[in-house]
């Protein structure tokens, strides 16, 4: 029986499809006493060029399962072939290609772990590393330890590995997490806002932070605009309305500054701002 069901694993190849005879069950779900079993599985491979690469190919493997509640899983695994048809890596959950001062250089995972490869087939990994990915010419963003930070492409650590949280806001502008706490900082690991912060969110072409209760805008470079002792900031059309002091002021989207903090109200009527200050309205 055991060589019967060896042969039968042995039929799923490329562009094939098979009902397995003795199907595989596994228990799953709140009821314990009902089973899900493979009805099928298919295979098929299939390959795809790397961008601004002539020199290797990704050949993707699909296998997916067929189970009896209707339910389907699908699974991929990648190789990387040398445009001679020689394998350089195989057996890779995921795989992303980097050329970088005209070499090339593979992201593979393998098992839980990614490591950096050159095209002469030669792997390094210093750390145990369960995320990376490029986020600029020669940086890397990764995650050891579930905490996260930025390398190059010899492992030479850019920005401490010691973040909670690294979210990219913009193409060299990240909001990162640090006990508990938001900042901001670039690629280079210039800190340009400190972890002390409760909220980074965007609002037009800025963002407002927020701490203890008070509120500032930053622009889409990290700059501050206003430090976080305002009552208020929100949209007011396509402006910036801030409210300091029982006082308001408004910005563009931007954060220019169009009219001080000074008004004792500032409102929209008709796509119309008006300003009131000395007991008189006057508009934009």
């Amino acid at each position: 029986m055991k060589k019967i069901l060896i042969v039968l694993s042995l039929l799923i190849i490329s562009n094939s499809s098979v009902v397995l005879a003795h199907p595989y069950h596994y228990h799953g779900g709140s009821c314990s006493s009902c089973s899900t079993y493979i009805v099928r599985s298919d295979n098929y491979q299939e390959q795809q060029p790397f961008k601004n690469c002539k020199e290797h190919i990704l050949l993707v493997d699909t296998t997916i399962n067929y189970y009896s509640n209707g339910s389907r899983r699908v699974y991929k695994t990648y190789t990387v072939l040398n445009n001679d048809g020689t394998i350089l890596v195989s057996n890779c959950y995921d795989v992303k290609h980097i050329l970088y001062n005209g070499e090339h250089y593979f992201l593979v995972k393998q098992g839980k772990y990614y490591k950096i490869m050159t095209s002469d087939g030669n792997e390094t990994a210093k750390r145990q590393y369960t995320k990376m990915k490029e986020i600029m010419p020669n940086k890397l963003l990764v995650r050891v330890n579930k905490n996260y930070g930025v390398i190059d492409i010899n492992e030479n650590i850019i920005v401490p590995i010691k973040y909670k949280e690294f979210e990219q806001l913009n193409t060299n502008l990240f909001k990162t997490k640090l006990n508990g706490f938001l900042g901001l900082v670039d690629s280079s690991n210039n800190v340009l806002l400190k972890n002390q912060y409760d909220k980074i969110k965007p609002l037009y072409e800025t963002y407002v932070i927020k701490k203890e209760g008070k509120f500032g805008l930053v622009d889409i470079e990290g700059k501050i605009i206003l430090e976080a002792n305002c009552e208020k900031i929100k949209k007011l059309g396509e402006y910036i309305l801030v409210k300091k002091e029982k006082q308001y002021g408004l910005f563009d989207s931007f954060g220019n500054k169009i009219k001080e903090i000074e008004y004792k109200k500032i409102k929209l009527e008709r796509n119309q701002i008006k300003l009131f200050k000395n007991k008189t309205w006057e508009e934009l």
